[in-house]
């Protein structure tokens, strides 16, 4: 009942944030799948507003021309509208046999048609609908420009061809809209060229080049000053989604920007390693700082760090000289139980949430033991770079937690239960250079005899816990 309560609550969060959007970031994240980021989002927003300015602007445009007569003319705003026109639409209401014909032709995959069905789209088909915006942008104008034979005649309707690099730059990267400027420049001093070439008289020569290098000059300006905007915006973003990503898991970033917070997830099965340097505290008093600590222990860390990402575990915290790591952590269980429920709900009939570790990685387990074994190597190889004698004891625990983020100031992700404080408890009642495990999580692990030694250790007294039965495990390799 609490995770069914818990699941509610996250899903009422996050329609309560999508319902505080304007319209346009509303549509945005109605037609986008839930792993894009806020950045893609704003993209998208963009493209959404920008597409639909165009749009207006081209009816009103084509109008105009059909009052003047000029037919051919108006023919480009109206065809560039009705195409855009359905680009919206299909961008936004996306359906099933739409998401079939596209796989297909090779584009999307089963993966993205099945979220389509949960009332998601599959945003690998955004970059088609950007292409089909930026080129009918770039086309139409200058296609206008040809057919009322002339920058002058034409009024300089070019310059909505540069609404092109301007829009790639906002919805989708610098790179790419320098690729479309220096299209639209090309384009531009062809067509004016040409009309240089066929003018018959100086002053129209003279008139074609003040055009030409009056569009031209202006155009390369605002341009340039676009372009640096943003790349160093794309470049400031990139780095403190770095920062922000090696302070919480990506999955708990994604959910906390979209409005779901606090984060408290029941996880039915983890497995909680818990690793303390012995004699650390003794060494400090003997040792400087800057060498235990600037040299040695930030080594330590370090490739502690590169083993949780090798065997796809969750690094919780440093306290002191100790690593917290857990395993068969999903930090998409609000996500998912959303996305169930709202299936559940088109489809008009219950079905029972699931908890979040029927979601999770049943293996944890041994890829917990196997990076404990690698961590007495890494401190084995640290040991001898810097000539010390430091011992690792570890102790390991499975069992359920509740895992999240709560506070409002300096977020950190943590997990809370019994499981933690009986694995904190495994570690402080364990041996050097030994792992201390408990009866759970040895039958959990009690097949790996390949790869450990494992010692009962009988009933000892566990404090806050009384008499447990627990385990040694050596290592073989």
């Amino acid at each position: 009942t609490l995770e069914q309560i818990s699941a509610l609550e996250n899903f009422q969060s996050e329609e309560q944030y999508t319902s505080n959007q304007n319209l346009w970031r509303r549509l945005a994240i109605r037609s986008s799948h839930p792993d894009v980021t806020q950045k893609e989002l704003i993209q998208r927003s963009t493209f959404l507003v920008i597409s639909s300015l165009t749009v207006g602007a081209g009816t009103l445009w084509g109008g105009m021309y059909v009052v003047l007569g000029e037919w051919t003319a108006a023919l480009m705003p109206f065809i560039y509208s009705t195409c855009m026109s359905l680009v919206l639409v299909t961008f936004i209401c996306r359906s099933d046999s739409m998401d079939e014909v596209l796989h297909r032709f090779g584009i999307g995959d089963k993966e993205n048609q099945n979220n389509s069905r949960m009332g998601m789209v599959c945003i690998d088909t955004y970059d088609i609908y950007v292409e089909c915006q930026l080129g009918l942008i770039m086309a139409c104008p200058f296609a206008v420009h040809v057919a009322l034979g002339g920058v002058e005649n034409s009024g300089g309707v070019m310059l909505w061809s540069f609404l092109c690099p301007m829009g790639a730059a906002f919805f989708r990267s610098a790179r790419e809209s320098l690729i479309w400027f220096w299209i639209y420049l090309s384009v531009c001093a062809v067509l004016l060229s040409w009309e240089i070439w066929n003018a018959t008289e100086a002053s129209e020569v003279i008139t074609q080049v003040y055009f030409l290098m009056n569009i031209m000059g202006c155009m390369g300006v605002v341009y340039s000053a676009v372009f640096l905007f943003a790349r160093e915006l794309e470049r400031e973003y990139t780095k403190s989604e770095e920062v922000l990503l090696n302070i919480l898991p990506s999955k708990i970033v994604k959910r906390i920007k979209r409005g779901e917070f606090p984060i408290v997830d029941h996880v039915s099965s983890v497995t909680i390693l818990f690793a303390d340097l012995v004699g650390f505290t003794k060494a400090s008093a003997e040792l400087h700082p800057n060498f235990l600590v600037g040299l040695f222990l930030r080594d330590i860390f370090h490739a502690f760090d590169e083993l949780v990402g090798k065997h796809g575990l969750e690094k919780i915290k440093t306290i002191g000289d100790a690593y917290m790591v857990v395993g068969g952590l999903d930090h998409s269980d609000g996500e998912k139980t959303n996305q169930r429920r709202r299936s559940s709900m088109s489809m008009d009939h219950a079905t029972e949430l699931p908890t979040h570790g029927d979601l999770g990685d049943h293996h944890h387990p041994t890829s917990i033991m196997l990076f404990a074994s690698d961590m007495f190597h890494e401190l084995t190889r640290i040991n001898k770079k810097y000539n010390l004698n430091f011992s690792l004891r570890i102790g390991i625990h499975k069992g359920p937690v509740v895992a999240g983020v709560l506070g409002l100031k300096r977020f950190t992700y943590d997990v809370w239960g019994d499981s933690v404080n009986t694995a904190s408890r495994m570690e402080s009642n364990g041996l050097p250079n030994l792992i201390h495990l408990s009866s759970d999580m040895y039958q959990a692990v009690d097949a790996l005899t390949n790869d450990f030694e494992f010692t009962c250790c009988g009933k000892i007294q566990v404090k806050g816990k009384g008499e447990m039965t627990t385990y040694l495990a050596r290592p073989l390799r």
